[in-house]
């Protein structure tokens, strides 16, 4: 619904097959290239479509629920003029978890991370399923 107000397009079937024709598009070119440098690993939840016919259960586990881990590699980068440290965001992977198994996370890690890259962990949970690795 936002992106057909912001395209201000007025049928929404079309909206909603553009999304889902960028969504293939990013998905099948995720599998073209690694992350590397700098790379920042979060997980996190995103709410899924359910019928309302299920009794859902609450908090981690909910079938309302998909785990998911974001990754996002970024170039340092110093302003000349300030001498002050930033970060440009080169580009990002979303990859949606099976399980919440540490096998599921280093199969994705494996997948999309080049070994030279640095990783910064965002989460304890992930931070401990990388130092078991």
């Amino acid at each position: 619904a936002e992106l057909q107000r912001q395209l201000k397009q007025p049928i929404y079937d079309t909206v909603w097959r553009l999304m889902h024709n960028l969504r293939q598009a990013m998905g099948k070119s995720y599998a073209l290239y690694q992350l590397e440098g700098d790379v920042e690993f979060d997980e996190g939840y995103l709410e899924k479509a359910t019928s309302e016919k299920v009794k859902l259960k609450r908090g981690r586990g909910s079938q309302k629920q998909v785990q998911v881990v974001v990754m996002a590699a970024s170039t340092p980068l110093e302003n000349l003029v300030t001498g002050q440290q930033e970060s440009h965001c080169r580009c990002f992977k979303m990859r949606a978890l099976p399980n919440h198994l540490k096998s599921s996370i280093n199969e994705i890690v494996k997948q999309n991370f080049n070994e030279s890259s640095i990783v910064f962990l965002e989460r304890a949970t992930v931070m401990s399923i990388f130092l078991n690795m």
